[in-house]
C-alpha cells in the first residue's frame, strides 16, 4: 500500500482547475494505477510510457511527471502532474495545463524545489 502525500501548494494548484469537472476522478484512478507501477516490492507497468516521463533522480527520490486521462478534454489540454516517488511514498508536487500556457522547465524547477520540502 502507498502512502499519498499532497504538497500544500499542490492542493492550491488543483483547486484553481476546478474547471476539469472529472478532475478529482482523474487523480484517483492515477493512484490506483500507481498502486502498481510504482509498488516497493513488485512494480508492473500499468502507465504507459507515453504518458509518464522520469524528470530526474537522485539517490533518495525521483520526480516524475504524468499527463492525466480527463474525460471530454483533449490530450495536449490535458493536466500535468509532477509527482516525486520514495520507497511507498508519493508526493504530489505540481499540477499545470497547456491551457494555461505554463512554462514545463519552470514548472520543473519548481518541483524541484517543492520535493525538498518534503523529503
Amino acid at each position: 500500500m502507498l502512502d499519498f502525500i499532497y504538497h500544500p501548494s499542490f492542493i492550491k494548484e488543483t483547486a484553481k482547475l476546478k474547471r476539469f469537472s472529472f478532475l478529482d476522478k482523474a487523480l484517483e484512478a492515477f493512484k490506483m494505477l500507481c498502486e502498481f507501477q510504482f509498488h516497493p516490492l513488485n512494480p508492473q507497468q500499468r502507465i504507459a510510457p507515453a504518458k509518464l516521463h522520469r524528470i530526474t533522480q537522485n539517490e533518495v527520490w525521483s520526480i516524475w511527471k504524468i499527463e492525466l486521462s480527463v474525460p471530454n478534454v483533449r490530450p495536449n489540454q490535458s493536466p500535468r502532474v509532477w509527482f516525486a516517488v520514495r520507497g511507498s511514498n508519493i508526493v504530489f508536487l505540481c499540477i499545470a495545463t497547456h491551457i494555461d500556457n505554463y512554462d514545463d522547465n519552470q514548472i520543473t524547477k519548481v518541483a524541484a524545489e517543492r520535493v525538498t520540502d518534503i523529503f
